[in-house]
C-alpha cells in the first residue's frame, strides 16, 4: 500500500498535522480538532494509503511557509494540494481560495461563487471538513452576520489569523472608508466602523447611510468598540 508521509508540528497556533502524497501536500490540519478520526480516515481511504511518519521535501517546503505566513513575511502559498473529497466538497475547498489574504466572506458568498445558493448549509459543511487549513482558508469564513463561526482551531485562532491578515494587509482608514456601505462582506468581522456623532458601530457591510469621513473611527473588536462606548447598528447588527 502507498503512504502519505506525515509530520506533527508545533507553531504559534497550535500543534499542526501535515501529511504529504506523491509530491503534494494533503494535510494541514489542528491536531487536536473535532472530527480528527473522521478527516484521517477519508484521506486515507482516497488516496489508498497509511500514514507513516516520515519527513520529506513538500513538508519541509511546508513548514518553512508556515512560519513565514505566521510571521507576517507572507500572504500566499505556493505548495501542490491534492484534495481528497467529493466532488462537492472539492469546488467549495477551490472557491475558499479565491478569498484573498485579509478578506473574508460569507457561507453564502461561496455557495454563490460555485452556483449553488440554496446549498449553504452543505457548503458549511464542506468548509468544516477541509484537511488543508490556512492554504485552504476557512478561517476567512463567517456568518452572514458578521459573527465568527466555528472552526477547526478554535475561533481564538480564527480570530487571530484574521486580525494577523488585516494587519499586514495594508488597509489604510481612508481604504476601508471607501470600502464601506458597498454591501460586500469581505471585511465583515476584520473591523468595526463607529460613527462618533451618533455612538453607534457597524459592519463595513452595512446598509444604512454611509457617515461622513471625519466622523468615522475603525476598530479591530467588537470588544474595542464597545469599550469605547459604541452601541451597536440596529441595521446591520454587528
Amino acid at each position: 500500500m502507498d503512504q502519505i508521509n506525515i509530520q506533527f508540528y508545533k507553531t504559534k497556533i497550535g500543534e499542526l498535522l501535515l501529511g504529504s502524497f506523491d509530491g503534494k501536500l494533503c494535510l494541514l490540519d489542528y491536531v487536536h480538532r473535532r472530527m480528527r478520526v473522521t478527516v484521517d480516515n477519508r484521506i486515507k481511504k482516497g488516496l489508498g494509503a497509511d500514514f507513516v511518519e516520515k519527513n520529506d521535501r513538500i513538508l519541509s517546503k511546508a513548514r518553512v511557509q508556515l512560519d513565514e505566513y505566521l510571521n507576517g513575511e507572507r500572504t500566499s502559498f505556493d505548495i501542490p494540494l491534492v484534495l481528497v473529497g467529493t466532488d462537492f466538497q472539492k469546488s467549495v475547498w477551490e472557491a475558499l481560495m479565491t478569498v484573498h489574504y485579509g478578506m473574508t466572506a460569507s457561507y453564502l458568498d461561496i455557495a454563490k461563487v460555485i452556483n449553488r445558493e440554496k446549498a449553504v448549509r452543505a457548503v458549511a459543511s464542506a468548509n468544516g471538513a477541509n484537511s488543508i487549513n490556512l492554504i485552504i482558508p476557512c478561517h476567512r469564513i463567517i456568518g452572514s452576520n458578521g459573527e465568527l463561526v466555528g472552526y477547526g482551531g478554535g475561533v481564538p485562532v480564527k480570530k487571530r489569523l484574521l486580525k494577523l491578515e488585516q494587519n499586514n494587509s495594508g488597509l489604510s482608514d481612508n481604504e476601508k472608508y471607501n470600502f464601506i456601505g458597498g454591501k460586500n462582506t469581505k471585511y465583515d468581522g476584520v473591523f468595526f466602523t463607529a460613527v462618533k456623532t451618533t455612538g453607534i458601530y457597524c459592519k463595513p457591510s452595512c446598509s444604512a447611510k454611509k457617515p461622513k469621513r471625519e466622523n468615522v473611527i475603525f476598530y479591530d473588536t467588537k470588544k474595542e468598540t464597545a469599550k469605547n462606548g459604541y452601541r451597536p447598528c440596529m441595521v446591520c447588527k454587528p
